[in-house]
């Protein structure tokens, strides 16, 4: 199974933590992790990012 993972746009609202959307941290785990993590969990075994404005 293969998981799309979004990580486009500018991330404007959340400029104040971060300069990066998906970087941005939870607890001090960046947010694109927190979604690679729980895909390999549910049995994902490709990624596809979709990067951009």
């Amino acid at each position: 199974m293969k998981c799309l993972i979004i990580v486009a746009g500018k991330g404007s609202r959340l400029k104040s933590l971060s300069d990066s959307k998906p970087l941005a941290s939870l607890l001090d785990v960046p947010l694109v992790e927190r979604v690679i993590r729980s895909a390999l969990e549910a049995g994902v075994d490709g990624f596809y990012a979709v990067v951009g404005y």
